[in-house]
């Protein structure tokens, strides 16, 4: 079995959650809109594409009343293109993307690579362009507006997508229709990375549900089959919006 070269975890903005400032005050925890890279012999692969560039610096520009009252940080040197730069690559080296869900908060920038194979889970384009009500305010349809040129391939199940078992794309519905989680598998460990299949180690632990998900059943399956997939894999569960989570795995930076 094939092993990714490194995979970077790319500095994110952060928003806080309202509850929690109300609790906590200022001292709440600043949330992380994940985004990383993966180095393959094959190419770059980016899971996640955070925010819309075009309302770096200017959030409330872009998601109004919401980005004030989650307290988005999201500045120029949070973008996908800075973080290539730093690192000596540039966008047209993305040649795989994995967009976990079309929340705003994941596809953002996924109309930067066109050029691109864009995966996304069967179902998700479907309902993201016609969502029920209460989950609306997740999903801008200027993230994914056909204008942009995105070459979609969907998924319906897992894929390896290269053959070789370093980076497979794991189909977790629940959270949305087409929810993907990403084991890639480093040289030295490996890692789950996983979207917003589950929020919080507290809620995987106890396999606890988000509020916010569209099929409650699908959701807990797709707990326990995330479960299943870290013993099979010997892999670490990395939960994307979980700031003891990132702290736990060395924060922002590279990993091997």
């Amino acid at each position: 079995m094939s092993r990714a070269a490194r995979m970077w975890a790319l500095e994110p903005a952060t928003y806080q959650s309202p509850a929690q400032v109300a609790l906590l005050g200022e001292g709440a925890p600043r949330i992380p809109f994940p985004i990383y890279l993966v180095e393959h012999a094959d190419g770059l692969v980016l899971y996640d594409a955070g925010l819309d560039p075009d309302h770096a610096g200017d959030p409330v520009g872009g998601y109004g009343e919401m980005a004030e009252r989650i307290r988005i940080d999201f500045r120029h040197e949070h973008l996908v293109e800075h973080h290539l730069d730093r690192l000596g690559f540039t966008l047209a080296d993305v040649t795989t993307v994995v967009a976990s869900h079309l929340h705003f908060d994941h596809a953002g920038a996924l109309k930067r690579f066109p050029h691109a194979t864009t995966y996304v889970g069967a179902g998700e384009l479907e309902y993201a362009r016609a969502p029920e009500r209460f989950a609306s305010t997740w999903f801008r349809t200027e993230d994914f507006d056909d204008r942009h040129g995105i070459a979609w391939t969907e998924l319906s199940g897992d894929r390896d997508l290269f053959g070789d078992g370093a980076v497979t794309a794991l189909h977790l519905p629940g959270h949305t229709p087409g929810s993907l989680a990403l084991l890639v598998r480093l040289r030295g460990q490996s890692f789950i990375l996983t979207g917003d299949v589950v929020h919080t180690r507290g809620a995987y632990d106890a396999e606890i549900h988000y509020h916010g998900d569209v099929d409650s059943v699908a959701a807990r399956a797709s707990l326990r089959r995330l479960a299943h997939h870290e013993r099979a894999s010997a892999a670490q569960v990395w939960i994307a919006h979980d700031p003891e989570d990132w702290e736990r795995y060395g924060g922002a930076g590279e990993k091997r």
